[in-house]
């Protein structure tokens, strides 16, 4: 787990682990592209990045991180 060692408490590794999942899903919906450990990195350093900006909505939070993606941004110019 990503979030494991970073400091945060058990219920935040949680809620940051379920916001990765989805976001996952998420990410490779809208892009097209298969889940692998790089894509799920990128999400999680996004998701922490969030966090530490207190987005504390799920919604937000998953939001930032799929929008953080180049992957994503190259989607929405084309």
């Amino acid at each position: 787990m990503p979030f494991r060692n970073k400091g945060y408490d058990p219920e935040t590794v949680v809620f940051l682990q379920q916001c990765l999942d989805i976001a996952t899903e998420a990410a490779c919906r809208l892009t097209g592209s298969l889940p692998s450990e790089d894509l799920r990195q990128r999400l999680a350093i996004a998701l922490m990045e969030g966090a530490e900006a207190d987005l504390s909505n799920q919604d937000e939070l998953i939001d930032f991180a799929v929008k953080s993606l180049p992957e994503f941004r190259k989607r929405l110019a084309n």
